[in-house]
């Protein structure tokens, strides 16, 4: 996959209407990183990262598309 269609991706994810949260693994997606890299940060420490939390839904791990794009200075 080219790095064209990871932007391309992730922009869907992030402006999916109706969609108020994503899973960890989408998230890393978003912010370019492994999926390892964003599960072994919330593991640490409860967030993604600075002012991304990981909400915890049972056995699901969720992250806020708000937040998310708050962080990213996205509105």
């Amino acid at each position: 996959m080219s790095q064209e269609t990871n932007i391309a991706t992730a922009l869907e994810i992030l402006n999916e209407p109706g969609r108020v949260v994503i899973s960890v693994t989408d998230a890393a997606a978003v912010l370019g990183i492994a999926k390892s890299t964003a599960h072994n940060a919330y593991m640490r420490t409860g967030y993604l990262c600075d002012g991304v939390p990981v909400i915890r839904v049972g056995k699901r791990c969720i992250v806020s598309i708000a937040a998310l794009k708050n962080a990213l200075g996205l509105s």
